[in-house]
């Protein structure tokens, strides 16, 4: 799915999750453990996708796979930067904001992870509309 060779549960490909309009990225729940997978289980999640050391190391070593997850980040971070309503209160993307610095942590590499979540805090005009809770997750992840 990674080199988007393969469909998902769903028939849709990576490309056709990148072609996804602001609403369905909203709307949609089942698509981001996929795209940004981890090495534990997803609490949101029912197909219960996560990865084990091998598939770590074998994406890692995938550079169709890693370019992909690099510009997954970067469609994400494009629809954030769209998006409003996750800058204040409580909203799942900031979940999915964890997530994705997470998935990019383990899967590509420190610099990356904290490159994403610099630009998501820049992307917060009030840091103060988001719980400090929020805020160090995002650092812990």
């Amino acid at each position: 799915f990674l080199k988007n060779q393969e469909s998902d549960f769903k028939n849709r490909r990576l490309v056709d999750i990148w072609s996804f309009e602001d609403r369905e990225i909203e709307v949609t729940h089942d698509f981001i453990q996929l795209v940004f997978p981890l090495d534990e289980p997803s609490h949101s999640s029912f197909h219960e996708v996560y990865l084990q050391l091998a598939d770590v190391q074998k994406i890692k070593r995938c550079q169709v796979a890693v370019k992909n997850i690099k510009q997954s980040a970067c469609w994400f971070l494009s629809f954030l930067g769209r998006s409003k309503t996750w800058k204040s209160g409580y909203n799942h993307n900031q979940l999915r904001i964890t997530r994705v610095i997470k998935c990019l942590r383990l899967l590509i590499g420190d610099k990356e992870a904290d490159a994403f979540r610099n630009h998501v805090l820049e992307l917060v005009e009030d840091k103060g509309n988001l719980s400090e809770k929020t805020i160090q997750y995002w650092k812990d992840a």
